[in-house]
């Protein structure tokens, strides 16, 4: 697994999707399977534009086969949504992850 951020330097939601095909292209290329994806938890009292900017990525990126699924970290309890994403990426259940609703997890 890899992890990338790309909150931490005040990324614009350009700036964030451009990264995101960036870290997609770079995990693919060394053949890593899973990419832990920081983006922070969002503004306090808002929703978060980089993170919607990223899911909505990813949703897409998820019917066009460019991505296996994906799943928040805040999701990572064993329910529903995570018995699914381990189907797309069973090598997940062995990686060392945390419930952080600042993390998504993308499988490859």
């Amino acid at each position: 697994m890899i992890t990338k951020d790309i909150h931490s330097n005040k990324e614009t939601v350009n700036d964030a999707l451009y990264l995101l095909d960036l870290y997609i292209k770079e995990a693919k290329r060394d053949n890593d399977k899973i990419l832990c994806l920081i983006t922070g938890y969002g503004s306090k009292g808002g929703t978060h534009k980089i993170r919607t900017a990223i899911l909505d990525k990813l949703s897409e990126y998820k019917e066009i086969n460019r991505i296996k699924a994906f799943i928040l970290g805040g999701d990572i309890d064993y329910g529903e949504k995570y018995i699914a994403f381990l189907k797309s990426a069973p090598r997940f259940y062995n990686v060392q992850k945390e419930r952080n609703n600042g993390v998504i997890y993308i499988a490859l």
